[in-house]
């Protein structure tokens, strides 16, 4: 299946998405051959309820000039993303609430009929959060772009491969990219854990074959490092445009704990990153 509609997932608050997040998931849509709609998540911080508080320091006067500022800059991504975007490219563009701080949960729902889902990496605190938040809720996957790095590019895929149900939904998320690559590589990470057991990567090879993608397997020690690090330094040695992995993890009392590859990944990812679950 096509990549045809991209959903890109921004930030009114504290500090805005920038506008280069903008320009650069144009990019990434324009090489995809996708339309690119933008969802902006604007918070708004509730009163408080301390009486106190609020007559010494004034609070709910601050809190409403916090959310004024909100406002407007939910209001000015919705221009930005206007003025950047080409209308022949331009999706739609949509405001959530999100009451006190940026959340995933009520994105995820608009993100279900998307394709893919673009979390820009531009130092908000939120945004490991919002990546694996989506990555699990939203049943698509998501693509990590960093606003720095060399010119976007997706013709050398690097795909994490241990056999897993989660890499098996990553590599088929991934085959609309694979088709454009011109160079597919299916990277073990040997001695993190007992990898390939579950589905061998001669049988992820065979799979590709199947959709005319012919791959390259590749076995990387781990020397110590969690799976994320080493993928993400063999993806440096070899200067792969897109690593793509699954989100290894699950859900308890509602809350996501990842395993330590996708956590080094989400945490500083060095290139644009698949993440499927």
């Amino acid at each position: 299946m096509a990549i045809r509609d991209i959903l890109l997932q921004a930030n009114s608050y504290a500090e805005a998405t920038p506008v280069e997040a903008i320009e650069r998931a144009q990019a990434a849509a324009a090489l995809i051959g996708a339309r690119l709609s933008l969802g902006v998540c604007r918070v708004h911080v509730p009163p408080v309820s301390n009486w106190l508080a609020n007559k010494l320091l004034q609070a709910d006067q601050i809190i409403a000039a916090e959310n004024r500022r909100s406002e407007e800059q939910a209001d000015a991504l919705v221009q930005q993303f206007s003025a950047v975007v080409d209308e022949s490219r331009r999706g739609e563009a949509f405001v959530i609430d999100c009451p006190g701080q940026v959340t995933h949960w009520a994105l995820a729902k608009k993100a279900r009929a998307y394709d893919l889902t673009i979390v820009p990496v531009h130092g908000h605190p939120a945004t490991p959060a919002m990546a694996e938040g989506l990555a699990f809720e939203s049943a698509r996957p998501v693509l990590l772009l960093p606003r720095e790095g060399a010119a976007l590019t997706f013709d050398r895929i690097i795909v994490g491969w241990d056999g897993s149900r989660v890499a098996a939904r990553a590599l088929a998320d991934a085959l609309p990219l694979c088709h454009q690559a011109s160079s597919v590589a299916l990277v073990t990470v040997t001695q993190d854990k007992d990898v390939g057991r579950d589905t061998p990567v001669a049988d992820a090879c065979r799979f590709l074959e199947r959709h005319g993608i012919t791959a390259e397997m590749v076995e990387v020690p781990a020397e110590g490092r969690d799976a994320g690090v080493a993928l993400q330094a063999y993806r440096e040695e070899t200067k792969g445009d897109l690593l793509v992995m699954g989100a290894f993890g699950h859900s308890r009392a509602r809350e996501f704990v990842l395993g330590g590859a996708t956590r080094s990944v989400l945490d500083h990812p060095s290139c644009p990153v698949l993440l499927s679950h």
